[in-house]
């Protein structure tokens, strides 16, 4: 993978982790709860961003 592709994916990560902890600490959602949906969303966003390079290599 290119250092941009990575730079990429760990930016886009972190960013929906950020998000989605928010929206649920927002919420009134208890901190380790928000953490845990932050988590999933990061993991998701990790997950198929990995998949869509891997199935669109880089030219």
């Amino acid at each position: 993978m290119s250092p941009e592709r990575a730079i990429l994916t760990v930016l886009a990560a972190t960013s929906a982790i950020s998000i989605a902890t928010g929206l649920m600490l927002a919420d009134g959602s208890t901190w380790p709860s928000a953490l845990l949906t932050g988590l999933a969303a990061g993991g998701a966003t990790l997950w198929g961003l990995l998949g869509w390079f891997g199935r669109h290599p880089q030219p």
